[in-house]
């Protein structure tokens, strides 16, 4: 199977792209990376004076880098300019011409790369050149890989009960390998249980339902929730949830959740929450701790 592979290249960045395609590339006039369809990779090469800083990335790594640095330049140009985050990457401002990009990288972590204006004009250059040149970015066949905080025990979570928690109280949930057990064996029960009919539930009051939104959600992040090891600080987020209990939105509140948002179960989710709310809709503080702990409380 043919391989293409494109650099582009500014002052201070250069973006390497490659994939494989199995079709001739006939039309002189169309970028031969428009024919790529599998197998995509890129490497970002960001140069600070003598020295250079790596990136590496599939498709979607790149689709949310593109994301992020077109939305936050456009908060620049308004004159408010946002720290943003989409997915796999995040960039905020430090001070008035400095800027840091965070990005996950792999299953191992994150980097992060400082950035002058200069660097950051050069990168959205490159990014638009490549965003004009592969506009089915987003939708090149990959392989799935699995997250490495998404395990099957977060599936679990889904399908069967267990904690108790007091509405407005935050609830303290270290897992354990016996508590994982139990869980395990929970689920094939409830997998090979046969259904029973369904029945309607009486009327809930709206304490009732803010306690229900509050105990999925503290069951759901419970089981995904694998603190990176070198967490000594709380990650601390407004989650937005809808009447069935959906994940909608999860906004930093602190420096170090926006930085880190690639190491948690809340990374795929966007920044905002919509607005209105739909009907039924609730916002929780979800803080992230070490040692696998974390509390969910009302807002």
């Amino acid at each position: 199977m043919p391989s293409i592979s494109h650099t582009y290249q500014q002052p201070t960045s250069t973006l390497t792209v490659q994939g494989e395609t199995s079709n001739p590339i006939e039309d002189s006039t169309t970028p031969p990376v428009r024919a790529i369809q599998r197998g995509f990779e890129c490497q970002l090469e960001i140069r600070q004076g003598e020295t250079s800083k790596i990136l590496r990335g599939d498709s979607v790594w790149l689709s949310d880098l593109i994301t992020v640095v077109e939305r936050y330049v456009g908060s620049q140009l308004q004159g408010e300019p946002k720290g943003t985050f989409s997915g796999k990457a995040a960039i905020r401002p430090l001070d008035f011409i400095s800027h840091r990009l965070t990005v996950r990288q792999g299953e191992e972590g994150i980097a992060q790369v400082d950035l002058s204006m200069t660097q950051l004009y050069d990168l959205l250059e490159n990014l638009t050149q490549v965003a004009a040149d592969i506009p089915h970015l987003s939708s090149l066949k990959r392989q799935v890989v699995r997250a490495w905080y998404r395990q099957p025990a977060g599936i679990a979570a889904l399908l069967v009960g267990g904690i108790v928690v007091v509405a407005g109280v935050g609830v303290w949930v270290t897992r354990t390998p016996e508590a994982e057990e139990q869980l395990t064996n929970r689920v094939q029960e409830q997998l090979t249980t046969p259904a029973q009919p369904l029945t309607a539930a009486p009327p809930q009051t709206t304490d009732q339902a803010d306690l229900d939104l509050l105990s999925r959600l503290q069951e759901q992040l419970a089981e995904q929730w694998q603190s990176p090891p070198d967490l000594q600080e709380s990650l601390i987020y407004q989650v937005t949830v809808d009447a069935t209990g959906s994940l909608l939105a999860a906004q930093p509140t602190n420096v170090l959740a926006q930085e880190r948002i690639g190491q948690t179960p809340l990374a795929d989710l966007p920044q905002l929450p919509p607005d209105p709310l739909p009907e039924g809709a609730q916002q929780f503080r979800v803080s992230l701790e070490p040692d696998n702990r974390l509390e969910v409380t009302q807002e």
